[in-house]
């Protein structure tokens, strides 16, 4: 035990740094200062502020392996024939211990710098007739929960350590191991007190990017951490308390979050609209991010590509280019149906294709495009990190954590094992709005009779949602009026029943939520590939496949639609996790 702790922490206390007097020296990844803790309190905003931006700047360290963690063992992210082993492995589910996207220094840099805050903040100071600490000392808890959880998640376990590791003897200390089933509740425990302290600074932008924005609302990590608990235990008070969460903080946010619908691509006759939005432009939308892992890069200065792009864009530097989407990807926004409603017919015609994949248009980016390069004349790749546009390349730089579209599918998730399937699966088609909700053939009435006190968005208080809109009618227009495709019916249980996993039947209550399960996976797919959390959502929902079905093969049936050598693996769910050391 003594071995491991040392390799993870030695790094540690030779790279932390003490308070520093600017905001430049604390960004500085070079500093090879020793932590001096004698009588170092966090008293004032200036040291508080440099504090948590140590904290971001440690978890850009991150980001890079969050997606190539969660999307490679997934079903929608692919390696090309540039990845190296170490990326072969990871997608293989062959990786060992050594590998560098497993290494586990990276996190625990993230949480002990969080620890330090979290010991010498002074949250009794008031100012103004408040704590003005408080605030920033919840957020940096969340934070904490966050790396925490992925660190469970990945491997399984965690050791688990809430005093920042200083000096030799901390690192001989015998810590904790505890299984990601335990760490959750704890997390839970640790923010919840918290809800309602949102009140922080605003700490400014570096190189154009909001630090802010890589800061966790305490509602929304509290929210996942509570779906993983529900999922945990399968309790229904609990998945009713996340959907409480979420729909506070959709209903109480400094600005109200409605689902919008994105404009039409085509009109009916399926020709270009000029003018038309794209996916990638609202993916990209600082209204749209919730949280987010920034890069500080400086756009005048060299190298100006953060790894994640790199490894996503061929252009030029096709051997850089190592991750792709799957084939399985692809076809499954291939195989969408869109729909377009002609008002003056009062009819609906249909077309293939979800146009947040590839809207196959010069002037729409979808989550994927095509890339013309020496080596071939086609070459499929990943846009959500940056795009092609002739001979250059726009870069995005940060990877979304948490975003609307992301958050209203977790709330349908909720929705759904809280034993609401019809009102969840409005999530997905409807929008949640006072017309739907009182309308019984959309959202049936005995699961809103009386209204929950999470999903009311009746009131004028909320008017704001009446603009809310289905989620996959951001890909696929008009789904609202689609009736064949695109419908809570049994005739949507076709010849892809085994491929997807739908239930026989829509006779129960317990068919029905298995049918809005896989729905819910299916949009997780359209709307959030390639952003990290693929591998987790399976996870998540596989448990609730087999909670309502007693089979265990969601997952790997999943993934091996990717690679089918895979499935056998998967179906024991000890392979899910990363070898630990």
């Amino acid at each position: 035990m003594k071995n491991i702790i040392k390799s993870r922490f030695l790094p540690l206390l030779l790279c932390m740094a003490i308070v520093l007097p600017s905001c430049k020296d604390m960004l500085d990844t070079n500093s090879n200062t020793y932590l001096n803790t004698d009588d170092n309190l966090l008293q004032s905003a200036n040291d508080s502020l440099y504090s948590v931006i140590g904290i971001v700047q440690k978890m850009e360290q991150l980001g890079e392996r969050y997606v190539a963690l969660g999307e490679l063992r997934g079903d929608l992210m692919d390696v090309t024939k540039n990845a190296s082993m170490d990326l072969q492995a990871v997608a293989d589910f062959t990786a060992t211990a050594d590998n560098p996207y497993l290494s586990t220094k990276e996190y625990y840099a993230v949480i002990n710098n969080c620890n330090y805050y979290l010991q010498h903040v002074d949250t009794s100071i008031v100012s103004a007739g408040r704590k003005v600490m408080l605030g920033e000392y919840a957020l940096v808890k969340t934070l904490r929960a966050w790396t925490y959880l992925q660190l469970g998640l990945n491997f399984g376990k965690v050791f688990w350590i809430e005093e920042p590791v200083l000096t030799i003897d901390d690192m001989n200390r015998q810590y904790p191991e505890i299984s990601v089933e335990e760490l959750v509740p704890r997390l839970i425990s640790d923010i919840e007190p918290f809800v309602g302290l949102e009140d922080y600074p605003s700490y400014g932008s570096i190189n154009g990017l909001s630090i802010n924005a890589s800061l966790i609302p305490v509602p929304v990590m509290l929210a996942e951490l509570t779906m993983w608990n529900a999922t945990f235990t399968g309790s229904v008070a609990e998945y009713e308390k996340a959907a409480r969460l979420y729909y506070h903080y959709f209903t109480t946010s400094s600005a109200y979050r409605a689902c919008t619908q994105y404009n039409q691509y085509y009109d009916s006759e399926f020709k270009e609209i000029s003018g038309a939005s794209t996916w990638f432009s609202y993916f990209t939308a600082l209204n749209e991010t919730v949280s987010c892992i920034r890069y500080n890069y400086n756009f005048s200065e060299s190298p100006v590509i953060p790894p994640l792009a790199l490894l996503c864009l061929p252009s030029n530097m096709s051997d850089t280019y190592k991750v792709q989407p799957s084939q399985a990807a692809i076809s499954l926004w291939n195989n969408e149906i869109y729909a377009f409603y002609r008002s003056s017919q009062k009819d609906v015609v249909y077309n293939y294709g979800d146009l947040r994949g590839n809207p196959g248009s010069t002037m729409a980016t979808g989550s994927y495009s095509y890339a013309s390069t020496n080596e071939a004349d086609s070459l499929p790749y990943i846009t959500k990190y940056g795009y092609l546009r002739g001979s250059s390349a726009n870069i995005l730089y940060f990877v979304n954590l948490f975003r609307e579209g992301k958050m209203y599918l977790r709330y349908a998730e909720a929705l759904n094992m809280a034993g609401k399937p019809s009102l969840a699966f409005a999530v997905l088609k409807y929008g949640l709005k006072y017309e739907v909700l009182t309308d019984p053939a959309k959202v049936s009435p005995d699961e809103i009779t009386p209204f929950p006190d999470y999903c009311d968005f009746t009131s004028d208080t909320y008017s704001t949602y009446s603009s809310n809109r289905g989620l996959h009618s951001r890909g696929c227009g008009n789904v609202d009026y689609d009736t064949v495709y695109y419908a809570f019916t049994p005739e949507t249980l076709n010849e892809n029943r085994a491929y997807y996993g739908f239930p026989e039947t829509l006779d129960t209550k317990t068919d029905s939520m298995q049918f809005v399960n896989v729905m819910i996976c299916k949009e997780l797919g359209l709307e959030t590939a390639f952003e990290g959390n693929r591998f987790h959502d399976l996870m998540r929902l596989s448990k609730v496949h087999e909670r309502l079905t007693g089979k265990s093969d969601f997952l790997a049936r999943w993934v091996g639609r990717k690679n089918p050598a895979l499935e056998a693996k998967l179906e024991n769910q000890a392979n899910w996790f990363l070898p630990f050391k």
